[in-house]
Protein backbone atom coordinates (compact mmCIF):
# COMPACT_ATOMS: atom_id res chain seq x y z
CA UNK A 1 0.00 0.00 0.00
CA UNK A 2 1.56 3.35 -0.85
CA UNK A 3 2.31 5.29 1.95
CA UNK A 4 -0.07 8.35 1.19
CA UNK A 5 -2.96 5.81 1.26
CA UNK A 6 -2.08 4.31 4.26
CA UNK A 7 -2.40 7.98 5.89
CA UNK A 8 -5.75 8.55 3.57
CA UNK A 9 -9.24 8.38 4.90
CA UNK A 10 -10.59 9.27 1.69
CA UNK A 11 -9.24 6.15 -0.06
CA UNK A 12 -11.12 3.97 2.80
CA UNK A 13 -14.26 5.21 1.36
CA UNK A 14 -16.21 2.80 -1.55
CA UNK A 15 -15.66 3.58 -4.80
CA UNK A 16 -19.21 4.44 -4.87
CA UNK A 17 -18.84 7.93 -2.57
CA UNK A 18 -15.47 8.62 -4.18
CA UNK A 19 -17.37 8.78 -7.28
CA UNK A 20 -19.49 11.15 -6.16
CA UNK A 21 -17.39 13.07 -4.95
CA UNK A 22 -15.48 13.49 -7.95
CA UNK A 23 -18.75 14.34 -9.21
CA UNK A 24 -18.58 17.49 -7.53
CA UNK A 25 -15.11 18.14 -9.37
CA UNK A 26 -14.43 20.38 -12.60
CA UNK A 27 -13.00 17.44 -14.36
CA UNK A 28 -9.82 18.61 -14.61
CA UNK A 29 -9.59 18.24 -10.93
CA UNK A 30 -10.88 14.85 -10.96
CA UNK A 31 -8.04 13.78 -13.62
CA UNK A 32 -5.61 15.06 -11.59
CA UNK A 33 -6.49 12.48 -8.80
CA UNK A 34 -4.63 9.99 -11.07
CA UNK A 35 -1.31 10.67 -9.51
CA UNK A 36 -2.34 10.36 -5.76
CA UNK A 37 -2.04 6.28 -5.55
CA UNK A 38 -2.62 3.26 -7.91
CA UNK A 39 -6.78 3.33 -6.11
CA UNK A 40 -7.31 6.59 -7.63
CA UNK A 41 -5.46 6.07 -11.15
CA UNK A 42 -8.85 5.06 -13.07
CA UNK A 43 -11.35 5.82 -10.85
CA UNK A 44 -11.84 9.18 -13.10
CA UNK A 45 -12.73 7.15 -16.32
CA UNK A 46 -15.71 6.28 -14.77
CA UNK A 47 -17.03 9.24 -13.00
CA UNK A 48 -21.15 9.53 -13.94
CA UNK A 49 -20.47 13.60 -14.19
CA UNK A 50 -18.43 15.37 -16.61
CA UNK A 51 -18.01 19.31 -16.51
CA UNK A 52 -15.51 21.20 -19.56
CA UNK A 53 -15.09 24.60 -18.47
CA UNK A 54 -13.32 26.72 -20.86
CA UNK A 55 -10.96 24.34 -21.53
CA UNK A 56 -8.45 23.03 -24.51
CA UNK A 57 -10.10 21.28 -27.10
CA UNK A 58 -7.59 18.54 -26.84
CA UNK A 59 -8.04 17.55 -23.09
CA UNK A 60 -11.64 17.11 -23.89
CA UNK A 61 -11.24 15.04 -26.66
CA UNK A 62 -8.47 13.17 -24.44
CA UNK A 63 -11.05 12.47 -21.84
CA UNK A 64 -13.69 11.56 -23.79
CA UNK A 65 -11.56 8.81 -25.41
CA UNK A 66 -10.67 7.22 -22.01
CA UNK A 67 -13.97 7.22 -20.52
CA UNK A 68 -15.36 3.96 -19.85
CA UNK A 69 -18.62 4.41 -17.54
CA UNK A 70 -21.69 2.87 -18.18
CA UNK A 71 -23.84 5.94 -18.01
CA UNK A 72 -23.28 9.08 -18.13
CA UNK A 73 -25.87 11.17 -15.64
CA UNK A 74 -24.30 14.93 -16.62
CA UNK A 75 -21.97 16.51 -19.79
CA UNK A 76 -21.22 19.98 -19.06
CA UNK A 77 -19.52 22.08 -21.57
CA UNK A 78 -18.95 25.84 -21.29
CA UNK A 79 -16.79 26.93 -24.13
CA UNK A 80 -14.21 29.89 -25.53
CA UNK A 81 -14.67 31.72 -28.21
CA UNK A 82 -12.33 30.16 -30.10
CA UNK A 83 -13.31 26.53 -29.24
CA UNK A 84 -13.84 25.29 -32.96
CA UNK A 85 -17.41 24.35 -33.50
CA UNK A 86 -16.06 21.05 -35.66
CA UNK A 87 -15.20 19.96 -32.34
CA UNK A 88 -18.60 19.73 -30.62
CA UNK A 89 -20.22 16.72 -33.18
CA UNK A 90 -17.92 14.39 -31.59
CA UNK A 91 -18.53 15.29 -28.06
CA UNK A 92 -22.41 15.30 -28.21
CA UNK A 93 -22.38 11.76 -30.01
CA UNK A 94 -20.18 10.79 -27.00
CA UNK A 95 -22.61 12.00 -24.52
CA UNK A 96 -26.17 11.14 -26.50
CA UNK A 97 -24.37 7.30 -26.75
CA UNK A 98 -23.66 7.11 -22.91
CA UNK A 99 -27.18 8.18 -22.83
CA UNK A 100 -26.56 11.68 -21.04
CA UNK A 101 -29.40 12.83 -19.42
CA UNK A 102 -28.30 16.22 -18.29
CA UNK A 103 -26.61 18.15 -21.05
CA UNK A 104 -25.62 21.68 -20.93
CA UNK A 105 -23.25 22.90 -24.06
CA UNK A 106 -22.77 27.51 -24.30
CA UNK A 107 -20.06 29.67 -24.95
CA UNK A 108 -18.35 31.94 -22.60
CA UNK A 109 -19.74 35.44 -23.02
CA UNK A 110 -22.61 36.03 -25.55
CA UNK A 111 -21.47 35.46 -28.98
CA UNK A 112 -24.00 36.45 -32.03
CA UNK A 113 -21.86 35.22 -35.09
CA UNK A 114 -21.47 31.60 -34.07
CA UNK A 115 -23.58 29.28 -36.52
CA UNK A 116 -23.42 25.86 -35.16
CA UNK A 117 -26.13 23.39 -35.72
CA UNK A 118 -26.34 19.76 -33.35
CA UNK A 119 -26.02 16.67 -34.56
CA UNK A 120 -29.67 15.23 -34.98
CA UNK A 121 -29.09 12.41 -32.79
CA UNK A 122 -29.37 14.92 -30.31
CA UNK A 123 -33.39 15.04 -30.91
CA UNK A 124 -33.69 11.38 -30.92
CA UNK A 125 -32.04 11.10 -27.77
CA UNK A 126 -34.91 9.70 -24.90
CA UNK A 127 -32.38 9.71 -22.32
CA UNK A 128 -32.10 13.35 -21.45
CA UNK A 129 -33.91 15.02 -18.40
CA UNK A 130 -32.58 18.44 -18.93
CA UNK A 131 -31.15 20.13 -21.54
CA UNK A 132 -29.37 23.67 -21.63
CA UNK A 133 -28.29 24.95 -25.28
CA UNK A 134 -26.78 28.33 -25.75
CA UNK A 135 -26.35 30.17 -29.40
CA UNK A 136 -27.35 27.19 -31.22
CA UNK A 137 -29.30 26.98 -34.85
CA UNK A 138 -31.68 24.24 -35.01
CA UNK A 139 -32.56 22.49 -37.82
CA UNK A 140 -34.75 19.74 -37.42
CA UNK A 141 -34.82 17.31 -39.93
CA UNK A 142 -37.09 14.60 -38.49
CA UNK A 143 -39.14 14.22 -35.21
CA UNK A 144 -38.11 15.11 -31.77
CA UNK A 145 -38.22 12.53 -29.10
CA UNK A 146 -37.38 14.06 -25.42
CA UNK A 147 -39.79 11.92 -23.80
CA UNK A 148 -38.12 12.21 -20.36
CA UNK A 149 -37.43 15.89 -20.79
CA UNK A 150 -38.35 18.26 -17.78
CA UNK A 151 -36.04 21.17 -17.88
CA UNK A 152 -35.33 23.12 -21.20
CA UNK A 153 -33.02 25.97 -21.33
CA UNK A 154 -32.54 27.34 -25.07
CA UNK A 155 -30.62 30.78 -26.26
CA UNK A 156 -30.27 31.26 -29.47
CA UNK A 157 -30.07 33.53 -32.66
CA UNK A 158 -33.07 32.30 -34.53
CA UNK A 159 -35.88 30.21 -34.58
CA UNK A 160 -37.40 29.36 -37.69
CA UNK A 161 -38.79 26.10 -39.77
CA UNK A 162 -41.62 25.44 -37.00
CA UNK A 163 -38.65 24.59 -34.73
CA UNK A 164 -40.31 25.17 -31.06
CA UNK A 165 -43.64 23.18 -32.39
CA UNK A 166 -41.43 20.25 -32.87
CA UNK A 167 -39.64 20.60 -29.94
CA UNK A 168 -42.37 20.57 -28.00
CA UNK A 169 -44.29 17.84 -29.48
CA UNK A 170 -41.13 15.71 -28.85
CA UNK A 171 -41.28 16.97 -25.25
CA UNK A 172 -44.56 15.93 -23.60
CA UNK A 173 -43.32 15.82 -19.96
CA UNK A 174 -41.44 19.15 -20.39
CA UNK A 175 -42.04 21.62 -16.82
CA UNK A 176 -39.97 24.41 -17.34
CA UNK A 177 -38.40 26.14 -20.08
CA UNK A 178 -36.44 29.25 -20.79
CA UNK A 179 -36.41 30.83 -23.78
CA UNK A 180 -34.36 33.48 -25.23
CA UNK A 181 -34.41 34.35 -28.95
CA UNK A 182 -31.84 37.18 -30.73
CA UNK A 183 -34.60 37.72 -33.32
CA UNK A 184 -38.14 36.56 -33.68
CA UNK A 185 -39.67 38.03 -37.11
CA UNK A 186 -41.96 35.32 -37.61
CA UNK A 187 -44.94 34.13 -35.24
CA UNK A 188 -43.67 31.92 -32.29
CA UNK A 189 -46.60 29.32 -30.92
CA UNK A 190 -45.38 27.86 -27.54
CA UNK A 191 -48.28 25.16 -26.75
CA UNK A 192 -47.96 22.47 -24.19
CA UNK A 193 -49.99 20.77 -21.59
CA UNK A 194 -47.12 19.54 -19.05
CA UNK A 195 -45.73 22.85 -19.02
CA UNK A 196 -45.46 24.64 -15.48
CA UNK A 197 -42.72 27.51 -15.74
CA UNK A 198 -41.67 29.50 -18.75
CA UNK A 199 -39.45 32.68 -18.63
CA UNK A 200 -39.40 33.98 -22.08
CA UNK A 201 -37.03 37.51 -23.52
CA UNK A 202 -35.80 38.35 -27.16
CA UNK A 203 -33.81 41.08 -28.56
CA UNK A 204 -35.57 41.67 -31.35
CA UNK A 205 -39.78 41.10 -31.76
CA UNK A 206 -41.76 41.71 -35.23
CA UNK A 207 -44.23 39.26 -34.97
CA UNK A 208 -46.93 38.01 -33.20
CA UNK A 209 -46.40 35.16 -29.75
CA UNK A 210 -49.22 33.03 -28.81
CA UNK A 211 -48.58 30.93 -25.43
CA UNK A 212 -51.16 28.26 -25.02
CA UNK A 213 -50.33 26.41 -21.76
CA UNK A 214 -53.59 25.96 -19.61
CA UNK A 215 -51.17 24.05 -16.63
CA UNK A 216 -48.64 27.56 -16.50
CA UNK A 217 -47.98 28.50 -12.94
CA UNK A 218 -45.19 30.80 -13.16
CA UNK A 219 -44.34 33.36 -16.52
CA UNK A 220 -41.15 35.77 -16.54
CA UNK A 221 -41.48 38.05 -19.37
CA UNK A 222 -38.71 39.94 -20.29
CA UNK A 223 -39.10 43.75 -21.52
CA UNK A 224 -38.70 43.11 -25.59
CA UNK A 225 -41.41 40.41 -25.32
CA UNK A 226 -43.33 43.70 -24.80
CA UNK A 227 -41.92 45.60 -27.18
CA UNK A 228 -42.88 43.43 -29.90
CA UNK A 229 -45.85 43.01 -32.03
CA UNK A 230 -49.21 41.21 -30.24
CA UNK A 231 -48.97 38.97 -27.85
CA UNK A 232 -52.06 36.15 -27.31
CA UNK A 233 -51.65 34.29 -24.08
CA UNK A 234 -53.99 31.25 -22.16
CA UNK A 235 -52.67 30.70 -19.49
CA UNK A 236 -55.78 29.96 -16.94
CA UNK A 237 -53.92 28.12 -14.38
CA UNK A 238 -51.12 31.27 -14.12
CA UNK A 239 -50.39 32.44 -10.04
CA UNK A 240 -47.11 34.00 -10.23
CA UNK A 241 -45.84 36.66 -13.10
CA UNK A 242 -42.32 38.24 -13.18
CA UNK A 243 -41.95 41.37 -15.30
CA UNK A 244 -37.94 42.16 -15.88
CA UNK A 245 -35.81 44.16 -18.03
CA UNK A 246 -31.90 43.96 -17.82
CA UNK A 247 -30.71 47.18 -15.81
CA UNK A 248 -27.75 48.41 -17.57
CA UNK A 249 -29.76 48.75 -20.12
CA UNK A 250 -32.92 51.46 -20.00
CA UNK A 251 -35.14 51.48 -23.03
CA UNK A 252 -34.59 54.88 -24.75
CA UNK A 253 -37.98 54.82 -25.52
CA UNK A 254 -40.84 53.75 -23.15
CA UNK A 255 -42.85 50.21 -23.34
CA UNK A 256 -45.65 50.32 -25.99
CA UNK A 257 -48.63 50.55 -23.26
CA UNK A 258 -50.99 48.72 -26.23
CA UNK A 259 -49.43 46.02 -26.21
CA UNK A 260 -48.24 45.69 -22.28
CA UNK A 261 -52.00 46.27 -21.63
CA UNK A 262 -52.98 43.42 -23.32
CA UNK A 263 -50.59 41.18 -21.83
CA UNK A 264 -52.26 42.07 -18.35
CA UNK A 265 -55.27 41.90 -19.40
CA UNK A 266 -54.44 38.25 -20.16
CA UNK A 267 -52.60 37.71 -16.72
CA UNK A 268 -54.49 39.65 -14.52
CA UNK A 269 -55.58 36.24 -12.59
CA UNK A 270 -52.80 35.40 -10.56
CA UNK A 271 -51.83 36.03 -7.40
CA UNK A 272 -48.32 36.99 -6.98
CA UNK A 273 -46.49 39.49 -9.59
CA UNK A 274 -43.57 41.67 -9.68
CA UNK A 275 -42.66 44.89 -11.61
CA UNK A 276 -39.39 46.59 -12.66
CA UNK A 277 -39.14 50.29 -12.97
CA UNK A 278 -40.07 50.12 -16.49
CA UNK A 279 -42.96 48.61 -16.31
CA UNK A 280 -44.02 50.37 -13.06
CA UNK A 281 -43.71 53.62 -15.40
CA UNK A 282 -45.53 51.82 -18.16
CA UNK A 283 -48.05 51.39 -14.98
CA UNK A 284 -48.20 54.93 -14.30
CA UNK A 285 -48.49 56.38 -17.81
CA UNK A 286 -51.70 53.89 -18.06
CA UNK A 287 -53.11 55.26 -15.03
CA UNK A 288 -52.51 58.77 -16.60
CA UNK A 289 -54.54 58.13 -19.67
CA UNK A 290 -57.35 56.46 -17.35
CA UNK A 291 -56.94 52.70 -18.89
CA UNK A 292 -59.01 50.61 -16.54
CA UNK A 293 -56.81 47.75 -14.93
CA UNK A 294 -57.12 45.82 -11.77
CA UNK A 295 -55.92 42.41 -10.39
CA UNK A 296 -58.26 41.21 -7.98
CA UNK A 297 -56.58 38.24 -6.59
CA UNK A 298 -53.10 39.75 -6.23
CA UNK A 299 -52.55 38.89 -2.46
CA UNK A 300 -48.36 39.44 -3.07
CA UNK A 301 -46.98 42.38 -4.82
CA UNK A 302 -43.37 43.10 -5.26
CA UNK A 303 -42.56 46.25 -7.19
CA UNK A 304 -38.33 47.09 -8.19
CA UNK A 305 -36.78 50.26 -8.84
CA UNK A 306 -33.62 51.02 -9.82
CA UNK A 307 -32.93 54.44 -11.24
CA UNK A 308 -34.12 57.73 -10.52
CA UNK A 309 -36.86 59.51 -12.31
CA UNK A 310 -39.60 62.04 -11.96
CA UNK A 311 -42.03 60.31 -9.46
CA UNK A 312 -41.91 60.24 -5.67
CA UNK A 313 -42.69 57.34 -3.32
CA UNK A 314 -46.60 58.80 -3.30
CA UNK A 315 -46.92 58.29 -7.44
CA UNK A 316 -45.95 54.70 -7.15
CA UNK A 317 -47.89 54.21 -3.99
CA UNK A 318 -51.00 55.44 -6.13
CA UNK A 319 -50.87 51.85 -7.71
CA UNK A 320 -51.85 50.13 -5.01
CA UNK A 321 -55.87 50.48 -6.12
CA UNK A 322 -54.82 47.98 -8.61
CA UNK A 323 -54.53 45.23 -5.96
CA UNK A 324 -57.82 45.64 -3.77
CA UNK A 325 -56.80 42.06 -2.29
CA UNK A 326 -53.33 42.81 -1.50
CA UNK A 327 -51.88 40.90 1.41
CA UNK A 328 -47.86 41.27 1.13
CA UNK A 329 -46.43 44.45 -0.27
CA UNK A 330 -42.28 44.86 -0.91
CA UNK A 331 -41.35 47.99 -2.64
CA UNK A 332 -37.24 48.23 -3.48
CA UNK A 333 -35.18 50.94 -4.52
CA UNK A 334 -31.56 49.54 -5.46
CA UNK A 335 -30.00 52.75 -5.89
CA UNK A 336 -28.66 54.47 -3.08
CA UNK A 337 -29.44 58.14 -3.06
CA UNK A 338 -31.25 60.46 -5.53
CA UNK A 339 -31.95 64.38 -5.59
CA UNK A 340 -36.22 64.77 -5.92
CA UNK A 341 -37.84 67.60 -6.90
CA UNK A 342 -39.95 69.02 -4.59
CA UNK A 343 -43.24 67.84 -3.90
CA UNK A 344 -46.14 69.08 -5.76
CA UNK A 345 -49.30 68.50 -4.63
CA UNK A 346 -51.28 65.60 -5.82
CA UNK A 347 -54.53 63.94 -5.34
CA UNK A 348 -54.09 60.71 -4.07
CA UNK A 349 -56.85 57.83 -4.02
CA UNK A 350 -57.77 56.49 -0.62
CA UNK A 351 -57.52 52.50 -1.13
CA UNK A 352 -59.20 50.41 1.63
CA UNK A 353 -56.42 48.23 1.90
CA UNK A 354 -58.24 45.47 3.49
CA UNK A 355 -56.57 42.71 3.73
CA UNK A 356 -52.77 44.53 3.84
CA UNK A 357 -50.85 43.18 6.99
CA UNK A 358 -47.33 43.25 5.44
CA UNK A 359 -45.24 46.14 3.95
CA UNK A 360 -41.26 46.23 3.18
CA UNK A 361 -40.00 49.54 1.81
CA UNK A 362 -36.74 50.08 1.00
CA UNK A 363 -36.61 53.98 -0.14
CA UNK A 364 -34.26 57.36 0.46
CA UNK A 365 -35.20 59.53 3.92
CA UNK A 366 -33.99 62.54 0.64
CA UNK A 367 -37.46 62.14 -0.94
CA UNK A 368 -39.13 65.00 0.23
CA UNK A 369 -42.84 62.32 -0.06
CA UNK A 370 -41.43 60.24 2.62
CA UNK A 371 -43.35 60.80 5.49
CA UNK A 372 -46.58 61.43 3.43
CA UNK A 373 -46.12 58.40 2.10
CA UNK A 374 -46.03 56.04 5.24
CA UNK A 375 -48.62 57.93 6.50
CA UNK A 376 -50.92 57.08 3.37
CA UNK A 377 -50.19 53.56 4.51
CA UNK A 378 -50.56 53.77 7.80
CA UNK A 379 -53.82 55.43 7.17
CA UNK A 380 -55.23 53.09 4.49
CA UNK A 381 -54.49 49.87 6.36
CA UNK A 382 -56.58 49.04 9.38
CA UNK A 383 -55.27 45.59 9.56
CA UNK A 384 -51.44 45.73 9.22
CA UNK A 385 -49.94 43.71 11.44
CA UNK A 386 -45.84 44.90 10.11
CA UNK A 387 -44.29 47.56 8.39
CA UNK A 388 -40.66 47.41 7.52
CA UNK A 389 -39.04 50.75 6.33
CA UNK A 390 -35.58 50.65 5.23
CA UNK A 391 -34.24 54.23 4.87
CA UNK A 392 -31.44 55.20 3.28
CA UNK A 393 -28.84 58.23 3.72
CA UNK A 394 -25.81 59.31 3.07
CA UNK A 395 -22.82 60.26 6.20
CA UNK A 396 -23.89 63.72 5.91
CA UNK A 397 -27.67 63.02 6.77
CA UNK A 398 -28.00 61.43 9.94
CA UNK A 399 -29.97 64.35 11.38
CA UNK A 400 -32.28 64.23 8.42
CA UNK A 401 -33.05 60.50 9.26
CA UNK A 402 -33.68 61.05 12.76
CA UNK A 403 -36.13 64.08 11.85
CA UNK A 404 -37.70 61.59 9.36
CA UNK A 405 -38.10 58.78 12.03
CA UNK A 406 -39.29 61.12 14.92
CA UNK A 407 -42.01 62.28 12.73
CA UNK A 408 -43.01 58.78 10.98
CA UNK A 409 -43.19 57.01 14.91
CA UNK A 410 -45.29 59.80 16.03
CA UNK A 411 -47.96 59.46 12.96
CA UNK A 412 -51.26 58.12 13.57
CA UNK A 413 -52.11 54.96 12.65
CA UNK A 414 -55.88 53.18 11.38
CA UNK A 415 -54.23 49.43 13.17
CA UNK A 416 -53.85 49.35 16.58
CA UNK A 417 -51.46 46.15 16.80
CA UNK A 418 -48.83 47.34 13.81
CA UNK A 419 -45.36 46.94 14.70
CA UNK A 420 -43.65 49.41 12.87
CA UNK A 421 -39.76 48.90 12.39
CA UNK A 422 -37.18 51.70 11.09
CA UNK A 423 -33.83 50.32 9.67
CA UNK A 424 -31.50 52.68 8.58
CA UNK A 425 -28.65 52.22 5.96
CA UNK A 426 -26.38 54.80 5.70
CA UNK A 427 -24.13 55.33 2.22
CA UNK A 428 -21.25 56.93 1.93
CA UNK A 429 -21.13 59.11 -1.04
CA UNK A 430 -17.80 60.11 -1.41
CA UNK A 431 -16.85 56.82 -2.32
CA UNK A 432 -19.24 55.70 -5.00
Amino acid sequence: MDSWQSHDRLSELPDSLILEILSLLDTRYAVRTTFLSKRWRDLWTIVPRLKFEYEHPDFICGVVAKWRGVKLVRFYLSLDYWSPTRDIDPWLLFAVEKQVEELHVGWLSRIFDITYFPPQCLYSCSSLTELDLSYCWFKIEGTVHWNRLKSLCIFVNHLGDDAMNKLLLGAPRLEEMSLFIYEIDEDLCIRSISLKNLKIDCKDRKAILRIWAPNLLTLEIGENVIGGGDCLFYVPSLTEAFFTYVYDHHPSSPLPLESFYQILRSICHVKEVTFSQLHIESLLDMKKKDKDLQFPNVEFLIQEYWDASEYHLLDLLGLLEMFPELKIFIFHQHKDLYIFNPIVEMTLPRPSLLHLNTIEITWSAEDPSIIQSIEFLLQNAPFLHKMVFHLVYDTDNHELFLMVEEKVRSLPRSSPTVELIIIEHVVDESKS
